[in-house]
């Protein structure tokens, strides 16, 4: 049996208005580096190839260190997430049975481990998500009014990268597309397919979002310790 190749596609296309100031997020350094080329590293080391979805506006001049590396490509992002993975993924090389890994541009310190596992899990169910069991009790709220508690259980805290075969991915953005749907990350999309089993991988080391300058710290010892 052949064993399909992974390919990727880093999400970097938003602008990062939570964050503030004047440099995007995706742009800001933390150790000498961007936190898109810190993003792009984890995945160029183990993919055949990464697709960036950047802002239009900084298609052409965007600083990164992979900017002429021959297994990365750089495409326009779209007007949302969605968007943006699907004119990367029409620029991806990978096959319809090849995986195809995305990443968000601002998970800069997702973990080695973490990855591996996730890649094994992907190719042996075809889909496959990165995240964590909810550990914190969740209530229900309506107004500024607790209603109930929520049984925490059954939920995961959905992160990235997000695995899926080229071809359930195709189907899942282009449906989404049609239906007039905005599905928040890529596995909202292929769940409306209703034909395709998503295994969930429990990370075991942190992998932050940055959304704010208070998500940079944590950002950065995190970094200092995996380099």
């Amino acid at each position: 049996m052949t064993v399909p190749a992974i390919h990727s596609i880093v999400a970097a296309g938003g602008e990062g208005t939570r964050f503030g100031g004047e440099t995007p997020k995706q742009l800001v350094r933390v150790l000498g580096r961007s936190i898109l080329d810190w993003s792009i590293g984890r995945l160029v080391e183990r993919t055949e190839r990464v697709v960036v979805a950047l802002p239009e506006r900084l298609l052409d001049d965007c600083p990164s260190s992979f900017r002429d590396h021959p297994r990365v490509a750089w495409v326009a992002g779209g007007q949302s997430r969605w968007r943006s993975v699907r004119r990367a993924l029409e620029a991806s090389r990978a096959g319809s049975g090849d995986l195809v890994a995305v990443h968000d541009g601002a998970r800069p310190a997702v973990d080695a481990t973490d990855l591996d596992a996730l890649f094994e899990a992907a190719r042996a169910a075809g889909a496959a998500i990165l995240g964590r069991p909810v550990a914190d009790t969740v209530k229900r709220v309506e107004g500024d009014r607790v209603v109930g508690t929520v049984d925490r259980r059954p939920l995961f805290r959905a992160e990235t990268p997000q695995v899926f075969r080229r071809e359930v991915l195709e189907r899942a953005l282009e449906a989404a597309a049609v239906q007039g749907a905005e599905p928040t990350d890529e596995a909202a999309a292929v769940e409306r397919l209703g034909d395709v089993d998503i295994v969930a991988v429990s990370a075991r080391a942190p992998n932050p979002k940055v959304t704010t300058g208070a998500d940079l710290e944590l950002v950065r010892l995190l970094l200092e310790r995996s380099s």
